[in-house]
């Protein structure tokens, strides 16, 4: 694949010194870039490029969850992954509404860094395993929502193909070669499922599909 330039945003330099460390076993990532709290990262990003960012959450000056937000905002193709100690609802939900596109824990084995990092630059989302039972567990919890199979009736055959492709991990070239399809006409369906959906992105677009029983774990 492609290299992929990161930037490391924590409030720990011990941490993002054993990080850079950790990446350094990567031969597709450069790590172009260090910031000690959302300040100094959106500084940073001005003068440097990054593919992927991974983010912290409780930082000094200004946090993970305010940080991701106002990058998005100036850089939308920018994308960023949580990376943090807590697996708190509330942070999840907060990180997710501000547009990241995974969210891992600190402790994660060196195979997750790079599933991540592989998946979110290639156009898909990653989620810790410990972190998909958080937002399951969290989702089923709620007491009224529409049945699945009523949902589903507004979505086409083939956009019922593409969701559930896309819950699948595929991002779209891989699901245009599965099923036949040009990427650009693979977008299309997708953007009809996000306006269908009310979501923004592929992250909540999955977590919809979760949360009303279009697909099952």
């Amino acid at each position: 694949m492609e290299n992929t330039n990161i930037i490391i945003v924590d409030d720990h330099k011990i941490f993002r010194d054993g990080l850079i460390l950790l990446l350094s076993n990567f031969d597709f990532v450069s790590v172009v870039g260090e910031a000690a709290n959302g300040e100094e990262f959106l500084e940073l990003i001005d003068n440097v490029k990054p593919d992927i960012v991974l983010m912290d959450i409780n930082m000094p000056k200004m946090n993970g969850i305010e940080a991701t937000k106002l990058a998005l905002q100036k850089y939308p193709e920018l994308k960023v992954i949580a990376l943090t100690s807590f697996a708190d609802d509330e942070y999840i939900e907060q990180m997710i509404s501000a547009g990241v596109e995974g969210y891992m824990l600190k402790r994660s084995d060196i195979e997750d860094f790079e599933k991540a990092i592989k998946k979110v630059a290639d156009g898909g989302s990653y989620f810790s395993a410990e972190i998909i039972k958080v937002i399951s567990r969290n989702l089923y919890k709620e007491k009224e929502r529409k049945s699945g199979e009523q949902l589903l009736d507004k979505f086409t055959p083939r956009e019922k193909e593409i969701l559930n492709l896309i819950c699948k991990g595929l991002n779209n070239e891989q699901i245009a070669e599965l099923i036949h399809l040009s990427p650009k006409t693979v977008e299309k369906h997708k953007s009809n499922l996000f306006q269908k959906t009310e979501t923004f992105n592929t992250v909540n677009l999955v977590i919809y599909a979760f949360k009303n029983q279009l697909i099952s774990l």
